[in-house]
Formats: C-alpha cells, structure tokens, sequence
C-alpha cells in the first residue's frame, strides 16, 4: 500500500485581465473540479489564492458550491497561503503573518475551515520562515523533494514529512516530487503508475512504515498551459488518471495532507537551505549565468550518473531578481516603505492594498513571472500608491513635502517630492534622473518602465518558427514557440536604466544623413556626454519650492555645466527649466536631449515628429490626459520600447513604455549659456 496525496494550486494575479481569468477557470478550474466529484474516494488538497478565490465569489458562485460541497464530505482539504500569493520570506514579519491569517479567515467564512498547512508561493524556501509561519498558526508547508536534495537527501529515500524549526518553533515539511510534476499531466498514466510501484517497492524495503507521494503542483497545468485542454480534458488524459486510480484503490490509498499526518509520525528532522523549485534557480541567475547553468544541466541529464552530479548543482535563489532587475528592486523597496507606513496609520484599507501590491507575480521573471507584463507591476504602483493615498488622507499632510534617504538600499539618498497630485522620486546620483511619478488622483505611476536587457534564452528566439502551442503532451519547460514572426528584430538592449529627466548629448546630423528615430530606438547613435547615469549635486531653494540639480560634465571634449531647476506646485503641473553653459573657449554644437520614459502610448510607432512646442496623449482606459510643453520648439522623437520575453505560451514582444525625445540644437559661444523650458501637465478625465 502507498498513500498518495493529490496537491492542486490555482492563481491568478492581482491585477489580471478578467478575460485571463475567465478562461482559465473554463479550461480548467471549473472541468478539473467537476471530474474529480465523480470521484468522491479520490482526495485533493486544494489552495486557492484569495484573489482567485475573491473572483470566483464575484463571477462563479457555482463552483465555490460544489467545492463547498465536497469539503463537506471530506473529500477536500483547502490549504491556506499569503492571501494575495506574496513570497513570504521578502515581505515583513508582521505582512507575512497577517496575510496568512486573512487567507485563513476567508476560507472559514466561505466553507466553515481554517486551514492546517500553506501553499508556500513559488516554494520560495528561507531557514527563517518557521518562526513566523508557527506565528501564524502553520502545522505543515510543502515543498519540492529538490529542497531535500539540497539538504544531502536522495530522492528515492524520501517519503512522508520531517520535522523542522527555527528557534524551536517547529513546522512539518513535505517532499513534493519533481518528477510527478513532468509525468502529470504530460506523460501516459503508465509511467505515474510505474513511479508509485518503484516508490513503494524501494521504501517497503526501508522502516517506513506506509510509503508516501506527493503530487504538487499549478492547476494551470490541466488546461491553461498550451495544448494541454485538449489533451487533458478532450483526449481523455485526466479521465484515464482518474478511472486509474479508482481501479487501483487496494494499494494505491488517495488521501489529504491532514489524513497523512494524524496517522503517521515525522520521517525525521531536516534543515533546508535558501531554494524554489530547480528551474527557479535557473532563471534567478544573471543572463550569461543562466545560459551556461542550462547548457551545464542538459551535458549533465547526458551522462551515465547524471543524477549523482545534479543533486549537487543549484542556481541562484529568488532574491537575484532583484539584483537582475533593478526596477524589481524598486518595486520591492517602494513596498516596504509603504508597509512602514501602513504599520504606522494602522488603516485596514491601507493595510489591504499593500497586501495586494506584495503578490508576487511582478516582481520575477522565468516563464511564470510577470516582471515583463506592464499591467502587473501597474497593480503593484497602483496598490502602493492607493495605500498612500489613503494614509495621507487622515494625516495633516503639507502642500509640498520633502523626504531624503536611501530609498532602494544601494547606499545612495533619493529624493521624494510629494504635491497634491504627484509622487516625484529622484536620483541624484543617477543622472538627476526621475526614478517614479507618481500621478496620484489615479494612483498610476507614468515612469513604470522597463529597461530592454539582454535574457539568457535570446539565442533561442532566432531559431524558432512561427507556431501554435505545440503538442499537448509536452511541458512548457520543453516546448518553445514564437507567437509572431521578426521577433529578433526587437532584441535590441539597453546600457542604462529607463528612467525620465535623462540628459542626452547627442552629435548633430550631416544635412545628408539626418538622425534618425531609427537610430534613436536602436541606440546606433554617438552620445557625446558623460551626464547618463552621473552624480549631480543637488539643494532645495526658495522654502523648498525648487529643487536645483547641477553637474559639470563634457560634451564632446569640452566642459558643460547642466543646472536643471525643478519647480513643485499644488497643482498638476510639473516644471524642469535648463541652463546650459559653455564653459569652454570654443563654440559648442550640439544636440541636447531630455529623455523621458513613460507607461503610455501603447500601439504608437516610432515617429520624428518634428518641431513642436507640445506634445498630448490622451489614455481613456486611464481617464489620463498628458501634456509636454517645450520652450524654444524642439524637434520631438518618440518610440515604443519593446521587450522579447519568455512566457508559458512561447516568445512574445511587449510593451514597456514609450520613449518622448525632445532635442534642441545648441550653439554656444565660449562662455555662454541657454536656457530650456519643459513642463509635465497630467489631468484627470473625469
């Protein structure tokens, strides 16, 4: 006999599109449930994320129904989880804690139960978390086996769970097996049978008393991912799975985590070291890293003792990402400032949107990740800011406040500007750059963009075709598609962070051989300033209404002074007055480009959009409108700035920002100077 524990997660992000989630709950959500009913001797532990769950209460009542309905007979066992699906160990104590004891309070006010064990999010594993999840009223977590293989176990030795704790606050810990996660659902039911039959076999021979196997692992596998609705539900898959396992119930016994625990004691102690799931570790490696890790694991799957090798190899752990990704690292230090905040004011609403601004999803990229989905890390500064907003509402907040510290941990002081209507955050040490503005009546952020870098994969996406989602038996992980042809066209890369007030000095064009936005949104042209990225000094002027940012640099050999002036109003109206001197004896001519990188305008092409004094975009699914103006008239540039990615359906462009490139063409006599006028106005709608 060997118990075998059916473990399904479902989840959709904050912030996702409702036909997303809509079609994920008719190609799998709903029919996956509806077959296992049939079924009633065949248990599941089910999580369900709270924003799903939210969603499902809100669309389809239905199935909550019927789940409720199999809870009821003991057929289900719902496990709890960070409410809004947070990597547990980079959110505060105190968030880590609150989060699981509202998922745990929504599911006993929908189906009368409070769970006993988590679903740990993208099973993002760090030694300190038994303390705060025994806090939190945690019995049991689960795994993958990899984890146990990083602790110095063999795979085929493993079964049932192991006891483990942090400062004796002690957690159960079950082993997940990978190689269920390849068989179910993409392989024949043969080979699952064939598995249990070697588990059992192997562990009877040991002093485990009743073997164990965990299957655990995203419900989106059975109809989400591609190919696999028809495969799993129209060719039958999950209906052999199923009618198998109910033929085979005298030595296969289907049963909860629960059931598990109350009738066995711990296998034995482990410590498990800082690890995700392997193909985690791959992603969460720098790009060339990353590429060499891979080609290292499939050399390794070749030789003969290949699984003698592998259980001593591992990648990186979550927390590169945020190393990898610099506006990860932005992201995730805006939300700890928040939850300061939030801690502080003590607002449930507040406190709400900051849970749901720690739902992971934005903050990595592999093929789950959506760190390259602008919508999910819009959800992110949209919670953040609304949280804000909210605590400032009940705080005697001045017109204009002034904030200086190291915001995002790299050992440099930001500057935080906070009006009525805007969020500046500013980088004085990074160009003079504006990092984040915020528009704060529609808690959006303009500046949400992300730089183009080079990925791991990129080599890939030149030799795949044009193509649908591949066979259905296949996992993601082994099937690569692009979903449109011309795809390595827009792998161009970056050499500097997206950020906006960037200034540029660019060499004039022959009249022949004009500059051209080509040339612009390819970087092929010669940049003959050394102000990108610099260290500007900065000072607060008349009662703190100015913010006087200023560098000596060179442009093209000769030195250059930048003061740019930046006025705060309590309006919606943001200033930037330049002055720049020559402070070299010859003349100097040049092109002088204010760089600016904004969440809009998607579906606009690269454009010269020549001489203007203003520049609108109006964003009715924002209810935005934006406004640049310019004294003197600058020839205006704009282009999109597109991304290749990897996600579970293939390669796929996408839209990160557009770029607005006013240049102004500079003669300056030896010791002169000229001054450019710029203003952002943003204005709701409605």
């Amino acid at each position: 006999m060997i118990n075998f524990i059916l473990c399904i997660h479902i989840h959709q992000p904050v912030g996702n599109f409702d036909f997303v989630v809509e079609d994920a709950y008719k190609n799998a959500y709903l029919p996956f449930l509806q077959a296992l009913s049939k079924y009633p001797r065949i248990k599941l532990s089910l999580h369900t994320s709270g924003y799903l769950l939210e969603w499902l209460n809100e669309n389809h009542k239905e199935y909550l129904d019927l789940l409720w309905q199999m809870i009821e007979k003991g057929q289900v066992e719902m496990m709890g989880a960070g409410y809004y699906e947070p990597v547990l160990a980079v959110i505060p104590k105190r968030d880590r804690i609150g989060q699981i004891k509202l998922m745990s309070d929504k599911l006993d006010e929908y189906f009368g139960v409070r769970p006993k064990g988590i679903w740990l999010t993208e099973r993002v594993w760090e030694p300190h978390l038994p303390e705060s999840l025994n806090a939190a009223g945690v019995e049991y977590v689960v795994v993958d086996d990899y984890h146990f293989v990083k602790a110095g176990f063999k795979k085929e030795d493993l079964s049932g769970y192991y006891i483990t704790e942090e400062q004796g606050h002690v957690l159960k810990v079950f082993p997940g097996s990978e190689r269920l996660r390849y068989v179910i659902p993409f392989e024949p039911i043969e080979k699952f049978i064939e598995h249990l039959k070697n588990i059992e076999s192997s562990l009877q021979r040991s002093s485990v008393r009743l073997p164990l196997a965990v299957f655990a692992d995203d419900g989106e596998k059975f109809g989400v991912w591609p190919g696999t609705h028809k495969w799993v539900y129209k060719e039958g898959w999950l209906e052999r799975f199923l009618e198998t396992l109910n033929h085979n119930l005298e030595w296969i016994k289907p049963v909860t985590f629960s059931e598990y625990l109350k009738d066995n004691e711990p296998s034995g102690r482990v410590y498990l070291p800082t690890t995700s799931y392997m193909e985690m570790g791959e992603w969460a490696l720098p790009a060339e890293a990353s590429l060499e890790y891979t080609n290292l694991i499939q050399d390794v799957k070749k030789w003969h003792d290949s699984e003698r090798i592998k259980r001593f190899l591992q990648g990186g752990m979550w927390r590169n990402f945020m190393a990898k990704y610099s506006e990860a690292n932005w992201m995730h230090k805006r939300m700890l400032l928040v939850s300061k905040e939030a801690e502080k004011s003590e607002n449930p609403a507040a406190i709400n949107c900051l849970y749901k601004s720690q739902a992971n999803d934005a903050y990595w990229h592999g093929v789950f990740g959506g760190l390259y989905l602008p919508h999910l890390r819009s959800s992110v500064y949209e919670n953040l800011i609304k949280a804000e907003n909210l605590i400032e509402d009940v705080k005697n907040q001045p017109p204009i406040a002034i904030s200086e510290q190291d915001f995002d941990a790299d050992t440099h002081n930001e500057i935080l500007i906070k009006t009525p209507k805007f969020n500046v955050f500013l980088r004085p040490h990074s160009g003079g750059g504006i990092q984040e503005l915020d528009f704060k009546p529609i808690a959006y952020n303009l500046t949400n963009c992300l730089a183009r870098r080079y990925e791991g994969y990129h080599h890939r996406v030149k030799t795949q075709g044009n193509g649908g989602a591949g066979e259905g038996t296949k996992s993601i992980h082994d099937t690569v598609v692009s979903k449109e042809q011309g795809l390595e066209k827009s792998l161009v890369y970056d050499n500097y962070e997206r950020l906006s007030l960037i200034d540029r000095f660019i060499k004039p064009g022959a009249p022949l051989s004009p500059l051209s936005v080509d040339d612009l949104q390819t970087g092929r042209f010669e940049e003959g300033g050394d102000f990108v990225g610099a260290l500007y000094k900065h000072e607060f002027r008349n009662q703190n209404s100015e913010l006087v940012l200023t560098r000596n640099g060179i442009v093209f050999g000769k030195p250059v002074r930048i003061e740019k002036k930046i006025y705060f109003t309590d309006d919606s109206l943001l200033r930037i007055d330049y002055q720049l001197a020559n402070l070299d004896a010859s003349p100097l001519h040049t092109l002088f480009c204010s760089e600016w990188n904004i969440l809009l305008g998607f579906g606009l092409k690269a454009r010269d959009m020549g001489s203007m004094e203003e520049f609108e975009l109006e964003e009715d699914w924002l209810g935005l409108k934006f406004r640049m103006k310019l004294n003197p008239c600058a020839n205006l540039y704009t282009y999109p700035i597109d991304t290749v990615s990897f996600s579970e359906s293939g390669f796929e462009r996408n839209f990160q920002g557009l770029c607005i490139l006013p240049c102004w063409e500079i003669n300056l006599a030896p010791g002169n100077a000229c001054k450019i006028e710029l203003s952002i106005d943003a204005a709701s709608l409605v």
